[in-house]
C-alpha cells in the first residue's frame, strides 16, 4: 500500500456528500471514484472533488482502491460491504451496520477471514461534546457512570433518495437510523453490554413509531434513557440533550441545531453548512485513515455496531409488543 490512501465512495446522496468533503482534511487521501445508481448524483461529488465516476462496486474495485466508503441505505451495507472485504479492501461503512442481525453475523464472518479492516460510522463518538464527555468519564472525573440521557429530537428527514428513510422496512425509522447513535454513545461510554431494553412509541404523521422512549440496562447495572423523534415540527430544528451521571457528579450539554448556516444559489442545490458535522466527519475519517496505515484496530468494531443495531431492534420489538427485550436471550433476524 502506498502512502496514498485511495478511496472510492458507494453511494452519493447526503451522508456520501459530506464524508468526500472531509476527505479534504486527510493528508494522503484521494476520492478516485463515486458510484450511484442515480443519474446525475455521483457526477455532482465526483465533478467537485476530481474523482472519476463509474457504474457500480465492481467498477471501483477494478480500478484497485484501497478503500471503499459504503454510504447506501442499510439494507444493501451487508453485500456491499462483503463484497468489498473479500475484495481485500478496506471498509468504512456508515450506520447501522447492517439492517438485520443476520446480515450483521454475516459481514462479521467476512471481516475476521479478511485481510482489511472495518469500521462501521458511528459519528457520534467524535463530536467534540460527546468525545471530551467520554474522556472526562473515563478518567473517573464523575466517578461510576450510573446513568445516561441522550435526545434527539427533530423532523423526518428529507434528504434521502425517493425517501427511503421514511419507509421503515429499509431504514427502522428513527430508532434504528438516529436512536443507534445514542445506544452506540450509552454502550461505549459505560463500557457494558447492554442487557435489557424496554421502548414505548407513537405514530406521527412522519410515520409508524416516530417517537420514542427506550431504556436501556447493562450488565453493570448502569442505565440508559434514550428519547428520539422524527415527530417534531421542522421549524424546530435538530435538538440534542445529554447528560452522564456518576457516583460523584455530572456532565450534561445541549445544541439547538447542526448546521451552521444555508446557501441558497440562483442555479444550484441549496449548500448547508456543516459546522458541527464537519469536525465530527472530519474526526471519524482521520481515526479510520489512521487505523489503515496502522494495521488496526478499527476506531468503531464491527461487534460494537452489531451490538448497538441489537439494542435498536430490541426496542422496536418492544415498542411493537409491549415487553422488555432480553437482550441475552432474544433472538432476530
Amino acid at each position: 500500500m502506498s502512502s496514498e490512501l485511495t478511496v472510492g465512495l458507494l453511494g452519493a446522496g447526503m451522508i456520501a456528500g459530506v464524508h468526500a468533503h472531509a476527505y479534504r482534511a486527510a493528508a494522503g487521501v484521494r476520492l478516485v471514484a463515486v458510484a450511484d445508481p442515480v443519474p446525475g448524483k455521483a457526477e455532482r461529488i465526483a465533478e467537485q472533488y476530481g474523482a472519476q465516476v463509474v457504474p457500480d462496486l465492481d467498477a471501483i474495485l477494478d480500478l484497485g482502491v484501497d478503500v471503499v466508503d459504503i454510504c447506501t441505505p442499510p439494507t444493501t451495507h451487508a453485500d456491499a460491504t462483503i463484497r468489498a472485504l473479500e475484495a481485500g479492501r478496506h471498509v468504512l461503512c456508515e450506520k447501522p451496520i447492517t439492517r438485520t442481525v443476520e446480515e450483521a453475523r454475516r459481514v462479521l464472518a467476512a471481516a475476521e477471514a479478511a485481510p482489511g479492516i472495518l469500521s462501521i460510522g458511528q459519528v457520534a463518538r467524535y463530536g467534540p461534546d460527546h468525545r471530551l464527555a467520554r474522556d472526562v468519564a473515563e478518567a473517573g472525573e464523575i466517578g461510576q457512570v450510573r446513568m445516561i440521557t441522550h435526545s434527539t429530537t427533530t423532523s423526518l428527514p428529507g434528504w434521502s433518495e425517493a425517501g427511503w428513510l421514511a419507509d421503515p422496512a429499509t431504514s427502522g425509522g428513527p430508532l434504528l437510523d438516529q436512536a443507534v447513535h445514542s445506544f452506540d454513545y450509552a454502550a461505549w461510554v459505560i463500557g457494558s453490554p447492554a442487557v435489557r431494553v424496554h421502548c414505548m412509541a407513537a405514530d406521527s404523521g412522519a410515520g409508524p413509531n416516530t417517537y420514542t422512549l427506550a431504556t436501556v440496562r447493562y450488565a453493570n447495572g448502569a442505565i440508559a434513557h434514550v428519547e428520539c423523534s422524527w415527530a417534531h415540527p421542522v421549524s424546530r430544528g435538530f435538538k440534542l440533550r445529554a447528560e452522564i451521571v456518576g457516583t460523584e457528579g455530572r456532565i450534561s450539554w445541549d445544541y439547538d441545531h447542526l448546521m451552521g448556516g444555508v446557501l441558497h444559489q440562483r442555479e444550484s442545490d441549496t449548500e448547508w453548512w456543516d459546522v458541527l458535522g464537519d469536525r465530527e466527519f472530519t474526526r471519524e475519517l482521520g481515526a479510520f485513515f489512521d487505523a489503515v496505515r496502522a494495521g488496526g484496530p478499527p476506531p468503531v468494531p464491527a461487534t460494537e455496531a452489531t451490538e448497538s443495531l441489537r439494542t435498536a431492534l430490541g426496542a422496536l420489538e418492544s415498542a411493537r409488543t409491549g415487553r422488555t427485550i432480553d437482550l441475552t436471550t432474544w433472538e432476530t433476524l
